[in-house]
């Protein structure tokens, strides 16, 4: 008997696998069951974390995806390379009033170009003043 007790307290010890979900806000009840985090307000927004550009490049190993807010640029960025090699690229739609606006887009020189091009991307080039997008594994001037 001493021994099955040993044995069934040792086997609730063991590492089982547990699902969570977190949701926070107004109606912090039922998560989106494809969220892992899902906040609800009526009222208040999602504050992310405001930086300047010194700090965000001295984030030791900043995952893949990691979103910040850059101060210094006033732009939502993302790090779209990997933790050893981060890439901040500006994620940005500017509407203006009336719905008048513009989609900003990257600048800079050649040497500016990111260091893994995809497919599709599209970027003005300050140095030869055109639009350039990569396709077919080189940059083309529009």
């Amino acid at each position: 008997m001493k021994n099955l007790i040993i044995l069934l307290f040792s086997l609730m010890l063991l590492p089982t696998a547990a699902q969570a979900q977190v949701k926070i806000g107004d109606n912090s009840e039922n998560p989106d069951p494809s969220s892992v985090l899902e906040l609800e307000s009526t009222n208040k927004g999602f504050l992310i974390s405001r930086l300047t550009t010194a700090q965000i490049n001295a984030i030791a190993n900043p995952a893949t995806g990691l979103i910040v807010y850059n101060t210094d640029v006033n732009l939502l960025q993302v790090n779209t390379g990997s933790t050893t090699s981060p890439q901040w690229s500006n994620l940005v739609i500017s509407q203006g009033e009336n719905n008048k606006g513009a989609i900003l887009v990257p600048v800079g020189t050649d040497a500016d170009r990111p260091t893994s091009p995809v497919e599709g991307m599209l970027r003005y080039n300050t140095q030869s003043s055109k639009f350039e997008v990569y396709k077919n594994g080189s940059w083309t001037n529009l």
